[in-house]
């Protein structure tokens, strides 16, 4: 494990600011960020049981998703000091896993995915709270469905179980990112650079 929880961080950058409405303007060193801690943790982590640990623990009480992700992110970041895990917040950053999105006003809350991912989606279709990196807001998008999200990061070693949850998801509420038509995309993909592991799924 490599020492040093906050490599080349931004001077002064708040990345977890008190009022964030997760519009797609959001400044990109502050979602830079907020991707290279989501990487760094879920990185660390093997298994399911591992995202599921009880390490990161919401808020019973909160201001919507906006707030609960933000709650989530502060952890992360207690955590990641804590475990002395390294974060990387120059860009480009490198990710051996994979992105994707979590559309909670399209879920049917079936539990198909909970089942085939062997527990990585929980029963509302929802991936575990470790993967969360941030939410947006995309007012102009033109499926109303679909203007809010969240994105998530899954490690390399639990693409395959969250692609057999992604399968069996009739309403499409989960998606891979690079597969999406959201704004973040290019800005994901213009602030990332993947590395090669991948598996059947790609």
């Amino acid at each position: 494990m490599t020492t040093n929880s906050s490599d080349h961080k931004p001077a002064r950058l708040d990345v977890w600011p008190w009022r964030d409405d997760g519009r797609p303007g959001e400044d990109d060193e502050r979602l830079r960020a907020r991707l290279a801690e989501a990487v760094a943790w879920c990185d660390s982590l093997a298994s399911t049981a591992d995202l599921r640990s009880g390490k990161l623990r919401l808020r019973l009480f909160h201001d919507g998703p906006h707030d609960l992700v933000r709650d989530l992110g502060q952890c992360r970041q207690h955590q990641l000091c804590c475990s002395n895990l390294q974060v990387v917040y120059e860009s480009p950053v490198v990710v051996a896993g994979r992105f994707m999105l979590y559309f909670p006003d399209e879920n049917l809350a079936d539990g198909c995915a909970q089942r085939a991912s062997g527990g990585f989606f929980d029963e509302d279709n929802l991936p575990a709270c470790d993967t969360w990196v941030s939410f947006f807001s995309e007012d102009a998008h033109p499926r109303r469905s679909a203007r809010r999200h969240l994105l998530c990061y899954v490690p390399a070693p639990l693409i395959e179980a969250a692609n057999a949850g992604i399968d069996v998801n009739p309403e499409d509420c989960i998606i891979w990112l690079d597969r999406s038509d959201v704004a973040v995309r290019r800005r994901v993909e213009a602030l990332t650079n993947p590395v090669s592991v991948r598996t059947s799924t790609s």
